[in-house]
């Protein structure tokens, strides 16, 4: 996010409106995190920033390609200085402050941000990690980093784009760069409807904004001024423009896509329209200029800011925006005053500043990568939290659980080995991470009816036959599930002595799934008709209601207590003590509860529901004397499934009739089909 004032050999005059531009951009996108009621579209700001530095930059390289000046490694050093300061302190800072107020699996997340943050690579993270309008998102530290992300790698490739295009296309560098736009957009329409995630995030389908901005410098640059009526046209018509983007857009929309081009030509306009009343009345007040000098600072401090008042608050009523933007403004102006100034006219050889830049990002990757090695230093915490928050690392991180991308069941002794090869009866567990989180007490109360026990769990990959859910931004999903799913029934079909097949799942995750058909149908009869095909084959079924689920983190607000600074955060947050006995919740809406319950009172089915033993009119236990008993707002840790299935239930005497029963007949159903359609699974992994 260049400043509008380049101090390049051949840098344009200043113009002041560029930095009130650069003000409704950053203010758009601050108000828009807030929540703030209004401007519904003011994510749409991140566009307007990318048209800027495809101006700025687009011209300052063809003006000193042109003059016969360009270097690169000049040119990449002031990028250096204009990025890396402000950024480097703003992350050094917020690894300490993680240090003393977030909680391991915080910090850990921290930490995995930081190093791609550092790099230039954020937008290739956030790209594998989800959408970026989801509400998990507001758990991803460094989220906003992700258009640095983008623009870093446009400013490490764009140079040779436009050295190449005046060296061997001179004269036609415009139409170059406009062609490379042009499929630049084309992609972003095309991938919009295959992976919108990519749309978003990667700089392919990102560049016809920054090629825009670039476009209309080197249009200027031929020298022929635009009429004052024209100017003025232009300078009205751009504040329409994005004030439509901003007041009508909704994050449900296809976005970038057609959607990008409102903004996208607004911004285009009013740099067009330098001189216009618009520019110079609304765009060059003092106040807006201001806010666009430190708009860098304050576009990288004010998600900080915002995330540390979510996890302080948690569960509690938000805290004012006014005090969040104070703080924000306060915090960027400090960063801009005392780091960005500084630093970036600090005169020193070219190479001395790419070494010590080089030698800082190294030094903080290499402490970011050993918080994230050490699962967010649980060391730090007294000894009950540190053993909840190892128990919840375990639960995060199962053993048997197949990740995002993989296309058969987790092997070995540890999962399905003791089933395999065992002669004696057993049970085993299939389902998705809710399943693998309650693998724990499934195992201990299956060895403690003497049956042998086994576990295939995928992510997000509910236990049913040929059908399975589409998950946004992973288009892949459904396909890789489907492919398990036949791996993991034929498997069954192999083996008798798996007499037992326990389901579990996060039910309520979507009413509806796709079967092999195409066909949309429901998760309660899609489960229904899998039970069914499990019995027609003489298996004895256990089918378990999902666990409860909170709108408040369980791990978060029992292991944030154990540290002091985030006590007294939250107690400014929420403007009351934090107490770490209160550890009983109400439950969210379940809406598949009822239909799993009547699908598992069948006869000949054992139904086991968690909530039995968590909850009471009171709510629902999430810790008990310190124990953690969830891992998030949903999984629960492994004390956490003891408690909840272990006491008081009838699975472990049904488990032990079951075992006790005569040996099973061969089973009387051919083992299914591969599904019909596999909608392009091709076993290639994600990062989860």
């Amino acid at each position: 996010m260049t400043d509008a004032r380049d101090h390049s050999p051949a840098a344009i005059a200043y113009r002041p409106d560029i930095d009130g531009l650069r003000a409704v951009a950053v203010v758009s996108v601050v108000l828009f995190h807030l929540g703030i009621s209004g401007l519904p579209g003011g994510f749409t700001g991140v566009d307007i920033f990318f048209v800027i530095s495809g101006y700025l930059i687009g011209g300052q390289i063809a003006r000193e390609a042109g003059a016969g000046m360009f270097r690169f490694a000049g040119f990449y050093v002031r990028r250096v200085r204009r990025i890396l300061p402000a950024l480097i302190a703003m992350i050094g800072a917020f690894l300490l402050f993680g240090l003393v107020a977030l909680t391991p699996a915080e910090l850990r997340e921290l930490a995995k941000e930081t190093v791609p943050a550092l790099w230039g690579l954020s937008n290739l993270l956030f790209y594998t990690g989800g959408d970026y309008f989801a509400p998990a998102a507001e758990r991803s530290p460094l989220l906003m980093t992700w258009s640095l992300g983008v623009e870093e790698q446009f400013y490490l490739l764009f140079p040779f784009v436009m050295l190449a295009a005046i060296r061997w296309c001179r004269g036609h560098v415009v139409t170059v760069v406009a062609l490379l736009s042009a499929l630049s957009f084309a992609g972003s329409l095309l991938l919009i409807r295959i992976d919108p995630q990519a749309a978003f995030y990667l700089l392919p389908t990102r560049a016809w904004e920054l090629g825009l901005g670039a476009i209309l410098a080197l249009l200027q640059m031929r020298g022929r001024p635009a009429l004052s009526a024209l100017r003025e046209a232009a300078g009205w018509g751009g504040i329409v423009l994005l004030l439509a983007a901003l007041v009508a857009y909704r994050p449900a929309i296809a976005f970038p896509g057609w959607f990008a081009v409102l903004p996208v030509l607004g911004a285009t306009l009013q740099i067009a329209a330098g001189g216009s009343r618009a520019n110079r009345w609304l765009l060059s007040s003092r106040p807006v200029v201001f806010v666009g000098r430190i708009s860098y600072s304050l576009y990288l401090w004010h998600w900080p800011v915002i995330y540390v008042a979510r996890i302080a608050g948690e569960g509690a009523a938000p805290v004012s925006p006014l005090w969040l933007i104070a703080i924000t403004v306060l915090l960027a102006t400090a960063s801009w005053r005392f780091v960005e100034q500084p630093l970036r006219h600090r005169v020193l050889p070219e190479r001395q500043v790419l070494l010590r830049y080089v030698a800082v990002l190294l030094l903080l990757s290499g402490a970011a990568a050993a918080l994230y090695r050490a699962e967010g230093w649980p060391g730090r915490l007294p000894a009950l939290a540190r053993a909840g928050a190892v128990e919840a690392v375990a639960a995060r991180h199962g053993a048997c659980l197949a990740p995002y991308g993989a296309t058969a069941p987790v092997g070995g002794a540890a999962c399905t080995g003791a089933l395999a090869d065992s002669d004696r009866p057993g049970l085993l567990l299939i389902g998705d991470s809710h399943a693998d989180a309650i693998a724990p007490a499934i195992a201990d109360a299956a060895r403690g009816a003497g049956l042998a026990f086994g576990q295939m769990t995928k992510s997000s990959c509910l236990p049913l036959l040929d059908a399975a859910r589409e998950l946004p931004g992973r288009v892949r999903h459904r396909g890789e599930c489907m492919t398990y799913q036949a791996t993991v029934f034929r498997w069954i079909a192999a083996h008798p002595q798996a007499r037992v097949i326990a389901l579990a799942g996060y039910w309520s995750n979507g009413a509806q799934v796709i079967d092999g058909q195409g066909r949309r149908r429901t998760v309660a009869d899609t489960l229904a008709t899998t039970i069914a095909a499990l019995e027609a084959q003489g298996r004895h079924v256990v089918l378990i209601q999902d666990a409860p689920g909170f709108a408040i983190n369980p791990y978060a607000r029992v292991i944030g207590a154990a540290l002091p600074v985030r006590r007294w955060l939250a107690g400014v947050a929420t403007g009351q003590a934090a107490d770490s006995d209160d550890a009983r919740a109400r439950p969210r809406a379940d809406d598949a509860r009822a239909a799993v319950a009547r699908i598992g009172a069948a006869p000949g089915r054992l139904l086991v529901d968690p909530a039995r033993a968590l909850c009471d009119p009171r709510g629902c236990r999430y810790a008990d004397g310190g124990r953690l008993f969830y891992a998030d707002d949903q999984h629960l840790t492994a004390s956490g499934a003891r408690a909840a299935l272990l006491p008081g239930t009838s699975l472990a005497r049904r488990l032990s009739a079951w075992a006790a029963a005569p040996r099973l007949a061969a089973p009387s159903t051919p083992s299914p089909p591969r599904p019909a359609h596999d909608d392009g699974a091709d076993g290639r992994k994600e990062h989860p």
